[in-house]
Protein backbone atom coordinates (compact mmCIF):
# COMPACT_ATOMS: atom_id res chain seq x y z
CA UNK A 1 0.00 0.00 0.00
CA UNK A 2 1.65 3.44 -1.28
CA UNK A 3 0.36 6.05 1.44
CA UNK A 4 1.10 9.65 1.58
CA UNK A 5 2.28 10.23 5.17
CA UNK A 6 0.09 13.39 5.78
CA UNK A 7 -3.05 11.10 5.00
CA UNK A 8 -2.00 8.29 6.62
CA UNK A 9 -5.34 7.91 9.19
CA UNK A 10 -7.38 8.82 6.29
CA UNK A 11 -6.13 6.37 4.27
CA UNK A 12 -6.36 3.39 7.17
CA UNK A 13 -9.98 4.76 7.43
CA UNK A 14 -11.01 4.02 4.41
CA UNK A 15 -9.17 0.54 4.16
CA UNK A 16 -10.91 -0.51 6.99
CA UNK A 17 -13.98 0.86 5.98
CA UNK A 18 -13.72 -1.21 2.23
CA UNK A 19 -12.86 -4.56 4.55
CA UNK A 20 -16.15 -4.47 6.21
CA UNK A 21 -18.02 -3.70 2.64
CA UNK A 22 -16.21 -6.59 1.85
CA UNK A 23 -17.20 -8.90 4.08
CA UNK A 24 -13.46 -9.54 4.66
CA UNK A 25 -14.19 -7.52 8.12
CA UNK A 26 -17.44 -8.85 9.62
CA UNK A 27 -19.69 -7.17 12.43
CA UNK A 28 -17.55 -8.72 16.20
CA UNK A 29 -14.28 -9.35 14.23
CA UNK A 30 -11.55 -7.89 16.25
CA UNK A 31 -9.45 -4.93 14.52
CA UNK A 32 -5.43 -5.37 15.64
CA UNK A 33 -3.64 -2.40 15.15
CA UNK A 34 0.17 -4.69 15.27
CA UNK A 35 -1.28 -6.99 12.65
CA UNK A 36 -2.69 -3.87 10.38
CA UNK A 37 0.30 -2.12 11.22
CA UNK A 38 2.76 -5.00 9.68
CA UNK A 39 0.60 -5.93 6.87
CA UNK A 40 0.87 -2.18 5.47
CA UNK A 41 3.72 -1.27 6.54
CA UNK A 42 3.72 1.92 8.56
CA UNK A 43 3.61 2.66 12.28
CA UNK A 44 0.44 2.16 15.06
CA UNK A 45 0.14 5.79 15.54
CA UNK A 46 -1.84 6.52 12.19
CA UNK A 47 -3.69 3.13 12.99
CA UNK A 48 -4.88 3.91 16.63
CA UNK A 49 -5.74 7.64 14.89
CA UNK A 50 -8.25 5.79 12.51
CA UNK A 51 -9.47 3.46 14.48
CA UNK A 52 -10.81 6.21 17.12
CA UNK A 53 -12.46 7.80 14.08
CA UNK A 54 -14.25 5.11 12.75
CA UNK A 55 -15.59 4.39 16.76
CA UNK A 56 -17.07 8.29 17.09
CA UNK A 57 -18.45 7.24 13.45
CA UNK A 58 -20.16 3.90 14.89
CA UNK A 59 -18.18 1.54 12.92
CA UNK A 60 -15.81 0.24 15.55
CA UNK A 61 -16.79 -0.28 18.87
CA UNK A 62 -13.87 -0.12 22.21
CA UNK A 63 -14.86 -2.10 24.89
CA UNK A 64 -12.05 -2.99 27.97
CA UNK A 65 -10.39 -6.22 27.94
CA UNK A 66 -11.86 -6.75 24.15
CA UNK A 67 -10.27 -4.15 22.42
CA UNK A 68 -11.94 -2.89 19.19
CA UNK A 69 -14.35 -4.59 17.32
CA UNK A 70 -16.75 -4.26 14.01
CA UNK A 71 -19.57 -2.91 15.80
CA UNK A 72 -22.55 -5.66 16.30
CA UNK A 73 -25.97 -4.06 15.47
CA UNK A 74 -29.08 -5.24 17.17
CA UNK A 75 -32.24 -5.51 15.39
CA UNK A 76 -33.63 -2.63 17.38
CA UNK A 77 -30.40 -0.51 16.59
CA UNK A 78 -31.14 -1.12 12.72
CA UNK A 79 -34.44 0.23 12.96
CA UNK A 80 -33.88 3.28 14.88
CA UNK A 81 -30.87 4.53 12.61
CA UNK A 82 -32.82 4.11 9.96
CA UNK A 83 -35.79 5.79 11.56
CA UNK A 84 -33.20 8.76 12.60
CA UNK A 85 -32.43 9.31 8.78
CA UNK A 86 -35.95 9.30 8.17
CA UNK A 87 -36.93 12.08 10.53
CA UNK A 88 -33.71 14.26 9.89
CA UNK A 89 -33.72 14.09 6.18
CA UNK A 90 -37.70 14.36 5.67
CA UNK A 91 -37.57 17.70 8.00
CA UNK A 92 -34.65 18.74 5.87
CA UNK A 93 -36.07 18.73 2.71
CA UNK A 94 -39.24 20.53 4.29
CA UNK A 95 -37.39 23.73 6.02
CA UNK A 96 -36.14 24.27 2.98
CA UNK A 97 -38.86 23.09 0.27
CA UNK A 98 -39.35 27.09 -0.07
CA UNK A 99 -35.91 27.39 -1.65
CA UNK A 100 -35.80 25.13 -4.35
CA UNK A 101 -36.01 26.80 -8.27
CA UNK A 102 -37.88 25.31 -11.33
CA UNK A 103 -34.22 24.07 -12.46
CA UNK A 104 -33.78 22.07 -9.27
CA UNK A 105 -37.10 20.20 -10.13
CA UNK A 106 -35.82 20.06 -13.56
CA UNK A 107 -32.53 18.50 -12.34
CA UNK A 108 -34.23 15.88 -9.45
CA UNK A 109 -36.48 14.93 -12.67
CA UNK A 110 -33.09 14.34 -14.61
CA UNK A 111 -31.27 12.54 -11.89
CA UNK A 112 -34.75 9.74 -11.71
CA UNK A 113 -34.86 9.38 -15.31
CA UNK A 114 -31.41 8.53 -15.18
CA UNK A 115 -31.64 6.06 -12.64
CA UNK A 116 -34.72 4.61 -14.61
CA UNK A 117 -32.61 3.94 -17.56
CA UNK A 118 -29.64 2.40 -15.62
CA UNK A 119 -31.42 -0.09 -13.41
CA UNK A 120 -32.97 -1.56 -17.20
CA UNK A 121 -29.75 -2.13 -18.04
CA UNK A 122 -27.73 -3.34 -14.55
CA UNK A 123 -28.24 -6.51 -12.86
CA UNK A 124 -26.51 -5.41 -9.25
CA UNK A 125 -27.42 -2.14 -7.41
CA UNK A 126 -23.94 -1.83 -6.09
CA UNK A 127 -23.72 0.26 -9.75
CA UNK A 128 -26.60 2.47 -9.09
CA UNK A 129 -25.01 3.75 -5.26
CA UNK A 130 -23.48 7.08 -6.78
CA UNK A 131 -27.18 7.89 -8.22
CA UNK A 132 -28.55 7.03 -5.14
CA UNK A 133 -25.84 9.34 -3.06
CA UNK A 134 -26.47 12.06 -5.70
CA UNK A 135 -30.25 11.73 -5.69
CA UNK A 136 -30.37 12.07 -1.83
CA UNK A 137 -27.97 14.98 -1.27
CA UNK A 138 -30.10 16.76 -4.30
CA UNK A 139 -32.97 16.72 -1.48
CA UNK A 140 -31.05 18.42 0.97
CA UNK A 141 -29.59 20.34 -1.35
CA UNK A 142 -30.76 23.85 0.14
CA UNK A 143 -30.96 22.76 3.45
CA UNK A 144 -28.28 24.51 5.61
CA UNK A 145 -28.04 22.89 8.67
CA UNK A 146 -25.13 20.41 8.18
CA UNK A 147 -25.01 18.72 11.05
CA UNK A 148 -28.51 17.90 10.04
CA UNK A 149 -27.17 16.73 7.10
CA UNK A 150 -24.21 14.41 8.49
CA UNK A 151 -26.35 13.00 11.30
CA UNK A 152 -29.24 11.77 8.17
CA UNK A 153 -26.39 10.30 6.23
CA UNK A 154 -24.60 8.50 9.13
CA UNK A 155 -27.20 7.05 10.48
CA UNK A 156 -28.35 5.39 7.66
CA UNK A 157 -25.07 4.97 5.47
CA UNK A 158 -23.65 2.82 8.86
CA UNK A 159 -25.77 0.18 7.86
CA UNK A 160 -26.33 -0.02 4.78
CA UNK A 161 -23.05 0.69 2.98
CA UNK A 162 -21.19 -1.01 5.64
CA UNK A 163 -22.57 -2.65 8.48
CA UNK A 164 -25.59 -4.41 6.91
CA UNK A 165 -24.34 -3.89 3.54
CA UNK A 166 -24.71 -8.06 2.43
CA UNK A 167 -28.36 -8.22 3.76
CA UNK A 168 -28.99 -4.57 1.35
CA UNK A 169 -26.99 -5.95 -1.40
CA UNK A 170 -29.04 -9.60 -1.18
CA UNK A 171 -32.50 -7.53 -0.58
CA UNK A 172 -32.43 -5.04 -3.68
CA UNK A 173 -32.84 -4.76 -7.05
CA UNK A 174 -32.40 -2.37 -9.23
CA UNK A 175 -35.99 -2.12 -10.27
CA UNK A 176 -37.67 -1.96 -7.10
CA UNK A 177 -34.57 0.78 -6.59
CA UNK A 178 -36.36 2.78 -8.96
CA UNK A 179 -39.71 2.55 -8.00
CA UNK A 180 -38.50 3.65 -4.19
CA UNK A 181 -37.02 6.12 -5.57
CA UNK A 182 -40.06 7.28 -7.97
CA UNK A 183 -42.00 7.43 -4.57
CA UNK A 184 -39.48 9.88 -3.23
CA UNK A 185 -39.30 12.44 -6.33
CA UNK A 186 -43.07 12.43 -6.51
CA UNK A 187 -43.40 13.26 -2.81
CA UNK A 188 -41.30 16.38 -3.41
CA UNK A 189 -42.91 17.20 -6.78
CA UNK A 190 -46.28 17.40 -4.14
CA UNK A 191 -44.81 20.33 -1.81
CA UNK A 192 -46.89 18.82 0.52
CA UNK A 193 -45.22 18.40 3.61
CA UNK A 194 -47.00 15.92 5.61
CA UNK A 195 -47.03 13.52 2.31
CA UNK A 196 -42.96 14.34 2.12
CA UNK A 197 -42.34 13.35 5.58
CA UNK A 198 -44.40 10.02 4.99
CA UNK A 199 -43.35 9.07 2.07
CA UNK A 200 -39.75 9.39 2.86
CA UNK A 201 -40.00 7.51 6.38
CA UNK A 202 -41.77 4.57 4.33
CA UNK A 203 -38.59 4.93 2.06
CA UNK A 204 -36.54 3.90 5.38
CA UNK A 205 -38.47 1.86 7.42
CA UNK A 206 -39.34 -0.39 4.53
CA UNK A 207 -35.76 -1.64 4.47
CA UNK A 208 -35.04 -1.41 7.69
CA UNK A 209 -37.67 -3.40 8.57
CA UNK A 210 -36.34 -6.20 6.06
CA UNK A 211 -33.15 -5.89 7.54
CA UNK A 212 -33.69 -5.72 10.96
CA UNK A 213 -35.41 -9.46 10.23
CA UNK A 214 -32.38 -10.70 8.35
CA UNK A 215 -30.06 -9.71 11.25
CA UNK A 216 -32.54 -11.42 13.81
CA UNK A 217 -33.01 -14.30 12.14
CA UNK A 218 -29.29 -14.86 12.36
CA UNK A 219 -29.07 -14.44 15.43
CA UNK A 220 -31.21 -17.14 16.69
CA UNK A 221 -29.89 -19.48 14.07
Amino acid sequence: MDFQKQTYSLQVNQYIRKLIQQGKLRPGDPIKEAELSQMLGISRAPIREALQILVQEGLVSAEPQKGKTIRILTPKEILNGYSISAILESEGIIMSLHLWTEEDYNDLSHILETIKDKSAKVKDVDELQELDELLHNMLLSHCDNEQLIQMSRLSCSNISKFLCYPYWRAISDPSHFYERHKAVVDAIFTKDPEIIRKTIHYHYNEIAEIISKHVEQDIKA
